[in-house]
C-alpha cells in the first residue's frame, strides 16, 4: 500500500512538471512569434518609408505645383506613419518589459 502511493506521488510529480514544461515551452513559443511579428512589421515599415520617400524626391525634382502638392501629402502621410508605428512600438516594449519583471 505505502509503495503506491509513493508511486502516486512520484508519478503526479512527474506529470505537473511535464505539464509545467510543456506551459513554458508554449510560452517561450508564443514570445518568439510575438517578436518576429514586430520584426517584420519593422523590416515593412521601413521599406515603406523607403518607397514614399523616393517618391517625395521624384515630385520635388518635377518642380509643377502639382507635384509639389503630391509630395505634401507623401510628407503628412509618412509623418503619419511614423507617428503610428512609434505609437504601436510604445505597446509593445510595454508589454515586453511587463514580461520580463514578471519573470523576476
Amino acid at each position: 500500500m505505502e509503495k503506491r502511493k509513493r508511486y502516486s506521488r512520484l508519478h503526479n510529480q512527474i506529470m505537473f512538471q511535464l505539464v509545467k514544461s510543456v506551459l513554458k515551452s508554449l510560452e517561450l513559443y508564443l514570445t518568439l512569434k510575438n517578436k518576429k511579428f514586430y520584426y517584420n512589421l519593422y523590416k515593412e515599415k521601413q521599406e515603406r518609408e523607403k518607397e514614399i520617400t523616393k517618391e517625395i524626391e521624384k515630385l520635388r525634382e518635377n518642380g509643377d505645383s502639382g507635384s509639389a502638392d503630391r509630395a505634401d501629402l507623401l510628407r503628412q502621410q509618412l509623418s503619419y506613419e511614423r507617428k503610428q508605428f512609434e505609437h504601436l512600438s510604445t505597446l509593445y516594449f510595454k508589454d515586453a518589459k511587463r514580461d520580463i519583471d514578471s519573470n523576476e
